[in-house]
């Protein structure tokens, strides 16, 4: 799991470094990455201390993106609502892990990602989202496991791995949206300078 989390984590790393034109979004996201670097394996001998110091990290700086823009009001409560659902979904795989294994699940982490962005725009809101979604969502169903003695199935390892996962899929579609709007740009250039026949 930690090679996992550290690929992923320096992938994006990159990615901001020589991708992101944007200044501040950029100076966050190295800020946010080195966060989650450097605390991905803290206070591991508590595993309940563990899972609300990443819980409350991933809250701060997801809230902290996301309200980096101005939103209409109707957006401040999809977090709430998506993290009901992320329980759902978490709690769901957790009693039935047989679906984990189905062949095709790894592809739902990208569709899920894709349905975040037709409710934000901005790609810092759209991170921020998913951090408050994960947070919020691993929040709720520890709480309810915590009810039936069973809090120890949800793992802070596999919360971090999927944050940060998520991030990943977000920059990816940020850079395919960027090279589809450099396109469009030099098509308008090109067809703005052609002669007349």
């Amino acid at each position: 799991m930690e090679a996992t989390f550290y690929w992923f984590a320096w992938s994006i790393t990159v990615i901001t470094v020589f991708f992101i034109q944007r200044r501040k979004l950029k100076r966050d996201l190295l800020f946010i990455l080195g966060v989650f670097m450097c605390t991905y394996d803290m206070l591991s001998w508590s595993q309940e201390g563990q899972f609300y110091f990443h819980v409350l990290i991933l809250l701060i700086l997801g809230t902290y993106l996301f309200i980096s823009l101005k939103k209409s009001m109707f957006d401040y409560f999809w977090p709430f609502i998506l993290s009901v659902g992320y329980a759902a979904v978490w709690m769901f795989l957790i009693v039935h892990p047989v679906w984990v294994n189905f062949p095709g699940i790894s592809l739902v982490l990208p569709v899920i990602v894709g349905l975040l962005r037709m409710f934000i725009k901005d790609v810092g809101g759209q991170m921020g989202l998913w951090m408050l979604t994960n947070a919020g969502g691993s929040l709720f169903s520890f709480l309810i496991f915590a009810l039936y003695q069973n809090e120890a199935l949800i793992d802070t390892h596999v919360m971090l791995s999927l944050a940060i996962k998520g991030v990943f899929v977000l920059l990816l579609f940020h850079g395919v949206d960027q090279l589809k709007r450099l396109i469009r740009k030099k098509r308008k250039s090109i067809s703005k300078g052609a002669a007349f026949v």
